[in-house]
């Protein structure tokens, strides 16, 4: 800047430019890092959901063969507004209860074209809780 305090006839309109182009990035930034966080959300509770079913299940005990249509059903129930294409598979073996869940998020503020990279649109979790029944 000259000494008198006016800018130049060239650099006139140059920090617009550069302003645009920092509050572009910022919002970038910002639009991502929200993404992040609604989706650890989403993921958190799917993981809660299913875990709890899954403990639900076991507590039933010996019952658990006839219920795990039940229990799959109450998870893709549960997890149809934040996920899309959810397969719930649940079996008990007499032993240990195992719950799988296999779903891709719905909702995302970001193009699928960033999103495929990190994997934060893609759920794959299996639980296994052990059937404690009185000896």
């Amino acid at each position: 800047m000259p000494a008198s305090g006016r800018l130049r006839r060239d650099e006139a309109g140059t920090s617009v430019i550069g302003t645009t182009f920092g509050f572009v990035a910022f919002l970038g930034f910002l639009l991502f890092a929200v993404n992040v966080a609604v989706g650890l959300y989403a993921r958190s509770t799917a993981t809660a959901i299913s875990f709890d079913q899954a403990r639900r299940l076991a507590e039933q005990g010996s019952s658990c063969h006839t219920d795990a249509s039940g229990t799959e059903q109450a998870v893709v129930d549960r997890l149809d507004g934040w996920w899309r294409r959810v397969e719930v598979v649940a079996a008990c073996d007499g032993e240990v209860v195992r719950v799988r869940v296999d779903a891709t998020a719905s909702r995302s503020m970001l193009p699928a074209v960033l999103m495929r990279p990190t994997r934060l649109a893609e759920l794959h979790r299996t639980f296994t809780v052990r059937i404690e029944a009185p000896r």
